[in-house]
C-alpha cells in the first residue's frame, strides 16, 4: 500500500463515516422542527415545504457520500494491486462527473433510496394525515 493510497483512504473513510452521522442528525433536526411546526399549527405548505428541503438536502448528501464510496472502491482496488492511485479526488471526481441532468437524476435516486425516504415518507403521510382528518 502506498503512502498516498493509505493517506486518501483513511481521509475518505473518515469523511464517509462522518457524512453518515451528519445524515442521521439531518433527520433528528427534521423531526423536531416538524415538531415544533405542529405543536404551533404551521399550514400545510410550511409543514410540506420543510419536509421536501430537508429530504432534497438529505438526498443531495447522500450522493456526495456515494462519490465517496465510489472512490473508497476504487482506492481498495488499486492497494490490492498495488497500484497508486491516491491523493486525486477531484481529477477522479472531473472524469466521471455528468452534466446538470445526470446530477439532477443522481439526487433523485438517492432521495428514494429507503434509508433516505422511509422518514420523510412517515412526516410526509403524518401531515397530510393530520390536516386532512
Amino acid at each position: 500500500m502506498t503512502d498516498h493510497n493509505q493517506a486518501e483512504w483513511l481521509l475518505q473513510q473518515q469523511s464517509y463515516d462522518q457524512m453518515e452521522k451528519q445524515a442521521l442528525w439531518l433527520k433528528v433536526v427534521a423531526i423536531v422542527l416538524w415538531l415544533w411546526l405542529v405543536q404551533t399549527e404551521s399550514s400545510l405548505i410550511l409543514q410540506l415545504g420543510l419536509i421536501g428541503v430537508f429530504w432534497l438536502h438529505e438526498a443531495i448528501w447522500k450522493t456526495q457520500q456515494s462519490r465517496t464510496l465510489e472512490r473508497l472502491l476504487v482506492l481498495e482496488q488499486a492497494i490490492a494491486e498495488a497500484r497508486n492511485i491516491g491523493c486525486q479526488w477531484h481529477q477522479s471526481w472531473l472524469q466521471q462527473r455528468g452534466g446538470v441532468v445526470n446530477l439532477a437524476l443522481s439526487y433523485l435516486k438517492h432521495s428514494f433510496k429507503p434509508t433516505v425516504a422511509i422518514t420523510y415518507l412517515v412526516l410526509l403521510a403524518a401531515t397530510l394525515v393530520r390536516h386532512f382528518n
